[in-house]
């Protein structure tokens, strides 16, 4: 007859979120002297040995007729593959370990599946809306400059470009900040070809920046128009 009794507190154990527990067994003395024990765990397959140990000496000695609480620590290693697993705790006697020796009864516990990992939050999201939000200010806030501007902009005064050439009045408007647009008009006078005869606004007149200045330009034509003729003085009225 076996000198050690073995029970288990439980059928199973649970394991805590970093995969630890604690199983109670109570082993007995059931000798009328003092005995010299060892305790053993035993995995069931697939359970690993590095999961388990004795809390304490796992050689001790039992009172005669007495009962001793034993504690098996587990701890399962990260990225066990989730099933169910067992376990028992055996007492073996130092005096005789091939002949006497009690097989506890077995203790299942559980290895769950690991959480999913929590999904990153997608910040470029917020990038985007940040930049379209951005955009979205500053495009108010150019608009209001432009239409709060529109009615209190600088104005300076149009230089006067009449009787100069052509390319010469332009190039004085455009570094005056006007820009400008051309008219011909005939003239009669060789000279006056490609002259500015006029222009609008006129000289010294207050405009802003890059109003259109019309000129008028002469271009000469050959024929001059047929002189003016008056009309014959009418007969003298009859006697």
């Amino acid at each position: 007859m076996p000198s050690f009794t073995v029970t288990a507190a439980g059928q199973n154990v649970n394991l805590d979120s970093s995969g630890t527990a604690q199983a109670p067994f109570t082993v007995t003395n059931m000798g009328a002297q003092t005995l010299r024990g060892r305790l053993l765990t035993r995995p069931s397959d697939p359970a690993k040995p590095e999961w388990f140990s004795i809390a304490g000496e796992s050689v001790r000695d039992f009172a005669p007729n007495a009962a001793e609480q034993v504690v098996v620590q587990l701890s399962v290693s990260p990225g066990t593959a989730p099933g169910s697993y067992s376990f028992r705790l055996d007492a073996v006697s130092e005096a005789d370990p091939d002949e006497d020796f009690t097989e506890g009864p077995s203790v299942a516990f559980d290895v769950a599946a690991p959480p999913p990992p929590k999904k990153k939050f997608p910040w470029w999201i917020l990038a985007i809306v940040g930049a379209v939000v951005l955009l979205i200010i500053i495009g108010v806030v150019v608009f209001l400059l432009v239409r709060d501007g529109g009615g209190d902009q600088t104005t300076s005064p149009v230089p006067r470009v009449i009787d100069l050439p052509q390319e010469a009045a332009q190039s004085r408007l455009a570094d005056a900040g006007f820009t400008s647009t051309v008219r011909a008009a005939r003239v009669f006078v060789e000279p006056m070809d490609g002259i500015v005869l006029t222009q609008d606004p006129g000289p010294d007149a207050q405009a802003a920046a890059g109003t259109v200045v019309t000129i008028t330009v002469g271009r000469f034509f050959s024929r001059p128009p047929p002189p003016f003729r008056t009309a014959p003085p009418p007969p003298p009225p009859s006697q």
